[in-house]
């Protein structure tokens, strides 16, 4: 794509105003996640808090995904986005009174971060959806391209400004910060009209749900790479609900204040190492599709295990990016082997499916990642959860012939635009 291209949907005033304001909005976002986490593991010091508080956040991923998209395909989408980023910004609003006023606890925290994760596992298919809206359809692939490097962009710079919020002047202003970015985004949607979906043709969800978990179940070449995505996170992903607790414990020996200043710059290192994945196996994953999808999955487990064996913060930081790297690569290039496959009328339920294993599963990893650093150490857990995943790895070999790029028709737009929006979403 020429420079021009990339950014022609600028051109687009509609565009340019919810772009601008999700760019504020998903740099708030990851400064209340690291603000949470830190919340979470100061009230106790255990690891345990922050996967209580991780399961609850991602609990209505893993419940309510499926029923989420049939939602935004019966009701008003900008409505419905509206609606969710009131309550998210409600919510935020809920987390700083309850840090400024001392009466924050491990349960309450949980019991916000659950209503919160309810309001996110709506918006996450209602912005899909909206996003073919604000751009003519020659701009979108522009528009997608935008959005990915915006989200790449917060995922660095939210961490950071957390960390220096949070040591300057106090965690509760990371909360207070986020709920004012939602201003931004809520008006940019008021005054953005767009056209009414279509009706939905289906009028019971159940059968609709039933339908595409069949058709998974009886396609190896969707099935594959959606469970080999789903293991790999639910298992290897230990190094992103725990990272507090690694960069407190073994990075900073203890101290919290600088802990959680090493967990801003570690979780920037993740963000950069995610957009250079993403660029790096664009070319190799659709030359060789298989090979890419099993050399970025052998070398994700390798360099978490090799995460859990460093104890200083260069080398972690180094680590961790290349673990970035590595992980989001695998998980776009699962992303389009499945979306090449799919037909386009079960599109949106089998990628609710795929959502469930690569979003819904964080809150399980979380609890159980918490237990078990606290059982026998978070650097152990690290290189359990690599050595895990590398045998997976191995054992996917067994099955490549699954992992193709089907030759049916062209990438689409609207192919392209669900993967963008979907890797960037809290990963």
């Amino acid at each position: 794509m020429a420079v021009t291209e990339t950014f022609q949907a600028l051109r687009e005033a509609q565009f340019r105003r919810v772009w601008a304001a999700g760019l504020v909005s998903s740099t708030g976002d990851w400064m209340q996640i690291v603000g949470r986490s830190y919340l979470a593991f100061s009230l106790t010091g255990r690891a345990e808090s922050v996967g209580i508080v991780y399961f609850a956040a991602y609990a209505p991923q893993l419940v309510f995904s499926l029923w989420g998209g049939v939602l935004a395909d019966r009701f008003d989408r900008r409505r419905l986005l509206l609606g969710t980023q009131v309550i998210a910004a409600a919510g935020a609003v809920g987390f700083g009174l309850l840090t400024t006023t001392g009466s924050a606890t491990v349960a309450n925290v949980a019991v916000a971060s659950f209503v919160l994760g309810i309001a996110q596992m709506l918006s996450i298919p209602a912005m899909q959806a909206l996003m073919p809206s604000v751009v003519p359809r020659d701009a979108l692939s522009s528009a997608i391209s935008l959005s990915t490097a915006t989200n790449s962009l917060a995922r660095v710079v939210g961490p950071l400004l957390a960390a220096l919020v949070i040591g300057g002047i106090g965690i509760e202003w990371v909360f207070w910060a986020n709920a004012v970015s939602f201003v931004a985004v809520i008006v940019a949607w008021l005054v953005t009209r767009v056209p009414r979906p279509p009706a939905m043709a289906e009028s019971r969800s159940l059968a609709a749900i039933g339908a595409a978990l069949w058709y998974v179940r009886s396609t190896p070449t969707v099935a594959v790479p959606i469970v080999a995505s789903t293991f790999l996170m639910a298992v290897g992903v230990v190094y992103q609900p725990l990272a507090v607790v690694f960069t407190t414990d073994v990075l900073a020996h203890g101290s919290r204040s600088l802990g959680s200043d090493y967990y801003g710059w570690y979780q920037a290192a993740i963000g950069v190492g995610a957009a250079v994945g993403i660029l790096a196996s664009a070319g190799p994953g659709r030359r060789h599709p298989a090979r890419t999808f099993l050399m970025t999955a052998i070398g994700y487990s390798v360099a978490v295990t090799v995460l859990g064996l460093t104890s200083s913060l260069g080398p972690a930081l180094a680590v961790v990016c290349v673990v970035g790297a590595l992980h989001f690569a695998n998980v776009t290039l699962g992303l389009n082997l499945v979306q090449h496959e799919v037909p386009e009328e079960m599109r949106g339920r089998v990628m609710a499916i795929h959502m469930i294993g690569l979003v819904g599963v964080v809150p399980i990893t979380a609890l159980v990642g918490g237990l078990v650093a606290d059982a026998i150490g978070i650097r152990q857990t690290f290189v359990v959860g690599g050595l895990a995943c590398l045998a997976f790895s191995l054992l996917l070999v067994r099955w490549r012939r699954f992992l193709r790029v089907a030759e049916v028709e062209p990438e689409t737009p609207e192919t392209v635009s669900e993967i963008g929006v979907v890797v960037n979403e809290d990963l």
